[in-house]
């Protein structure tokens, strides 16, 4: 779900004006993904047995509807600022959060191999990586920014750009919990 809201997040910045149109397709699916996050606290309380202990998977479940939650927040932005242009940071911001999503659903996959935290390690390892290019992108982007004279795109895409930001850092609290997770069944 939190790579579907992705590549939906990834469209948008390469189809601008227009692209805002699918503002509404990432809601739907942030909708999808709290309905997942509401199931999966339902079941923890019934009797299933999962390779995965019940306070592993309520610690994982919020952490990663925080991921898509600001996927969603970023999109509204997106459309709501009404940019009308796509700009190579907004793309490559995008593109991040893409492999990012990649990531975290190939280590969720590793989870369903306990014994074997390696392999999720290598993909936390892969979102950190991530994470820190977005930091030096964000910081390059706002330099940049200030160099226009343009008053309300500075504050527009500065806001952007920090959400956009807070979706990396949302990415790698995830990797971080997934790794901890897998390093726990070892």
């Amino acid at each position: 779900t939190i790579l579907e809201a992705a590549t939906v997040l990834n469209e948008i910045t390469h189809e601008l004006p227009a692209g805002t149109e699918k503002a509404h397709r990432v809601r739907q699916i942030e909708h999808n993904g709290d309905e997942i996050t509401r199931q999966v606290y339902e079941q923890l309380n019934e009797s299933l047995i999962t390779p995965l202990e019940p306070e592993e998977i309520a610690r994982l479940a919020p952490v990663l509807d925080d991921v898509l939650d600001r996927i969603d927040r970023v999109t509204h932005q997106i459309a709501n600022y009404g940019l009308t242009e796509p700009g190579d940071v907004l793309r490559e911001f995008s593109y991040l959060i893409v492999l990012a999503a990649t990531e975290i659903q190939h280590a969720i996959a590793g989870l369903a191999e306990p014994g074997k935290p390696a392999g999720v390690k290598v993909h936390a390892a892969e979102i950190n990586r991530l994470y820190n290019l977005s930091i030096e992108l964000q910081s390059r982007a706002v330099l940049d920014l200030f160099r226009t004279k343009d008053l309300l795109l500075i504050i527009k895409l500065k806001d952007i750009y920090e959400g956009m930001g807070t979706v990396m850092e949302k990415c790698n609290d995830a990797g971080h919990a997934l790794n901890d997770i897998s390093m726990s069944h070892r």
